[in-house]
């Protein structure tokens, strides 16, 4: 089907499909002038309109039709609008453009994973006891700054988790690339934390004393199963596999080892050359039973502990 000028569609409708309030029908209008005649106008009456039988059949087909259009065109851009919570712009368009991009099966992907946690929650949530609503807004405050900057690196935002965030890149488009834009990524939300602690403390108001905001980082990757996890009734874009798992412990040892970012060992060989990584330990991660290199910055400052 060609394309169809939607807004031009309406002006070319048959007259027998001319809105009452614009005057009424043809006929009435013809039917109106005529008395204007009888009541000593100059003007010759014009006749009524008179529409061929045979123009309705396909005049009621096209607008039929610019409402089928109308409503596939709401339809796609409330998709549109659902995805671009999720995924990139660029990526959304090319979704849409060719939907079978986007697999409803499973497939082995080699990704990056990244979990994002909020130090100190505890602390967080006692100074706001009894103010649940308020305590949702500053939660709300610091995760929403983070997932645009995992949209901004061309990231999928797996899920939120309480006062935690996942995200992975490498799937659905393929990119092999993909370490460096989650560690970037990782390095941004680290770089933005003075900022986003300040809108946080302005959102919970000057009468309560929040302690310091910050967030720990674990990156790992690793061939994971990408596609879609649930039931037929909700489901979610996901991954699974050992490397999440890793990345979800790496995440929890930042406190331990004084980081705001720890890295897996094979996203420490992605980046090798691009990014400074040295190796700080080897340590058994809960629920492996073979010691994992934990990974961090060359000489970066330590994180500041969670109180």
């Amino acid at each position: 089907m060609s394309a169809i000028d939607c807004d031009n569609l309406w002006a070319i409708r048959p007259a027998w499909a001319e809105p009452a309030t614009r005057g009424g029908s043809a006929a009435r209008r013809g039917f109106d002038s005529s008395r204007r005649g009888r009541a000593g106008s100059s003007r010759r009456p014009a006749p009524p309109a008179v529409t061929p039988p045979v123009a309705m059949p396909a005049s009621a087909a096209t607008l039929r039709m610019l409402s089928e259009l109308q409503a596939e065109r709401q339809r796609a851009e409330r998709m549109c609008d659902a995805l671009s919570k999720y995924v990139p712009p660029q990526l959304v368009d090319r979704l849409m453009a060719s939907p079978d991009g986007l697999s409803l099966g499973h497939e082995t992907r080699d990704v990056t994973i990244l979990f994002a946690d909020i130090r100190g929650f505890t602390g967080i949530a006692e100074a706001m006891k009894g103010r649940p609503d308020q305590l949702a807004d500053v939660v709300n405050a610091v995760l929403e700054p983070l997932a645009d900057i995992v949209l901004a690196h061309g990231g999928v935002l797996d899920k939120y988790m309480g006062d935690c965030i996942m995200a992975f890149w490498g799937a659905p488009d393929s990119d092999p690339d993909h370490a460096r834009r989650a560690f970037d990524a990782a390095r941004g939300m680290i770089e933005r934390m003075p900022a986003i602690d300040a809108e946080a403390r302005a959102v919970a108001g000057r009468d309560v004393h929040l302690p310091r905001i910050d967030i720990g980082v674990g990156l790992n990757s690793g061939d994971c199963v990408v596609g879609n996890v649930g039931s037929r009734r909700r489901w979610d874009y996901s991954v699974l596999g050992d490397p999440v798992n890793v990345a979800s412990r790496l995440q929890q040892l930042c406190k331990t080892y004084g980081r705001s970012l720890l890295a897996g060992e094979a996203t420490a060989r992605h980046l090798a050359g691009v990014v400074d990584l040295v190796e700080i330990d080897r340590t058994t991660v809960r629920g492996r039973c073979e010691p994992q290199g934990v990974y961090a910055l060359d000489q970066a400052p330590a994180g500041r502990r969670a109180c």
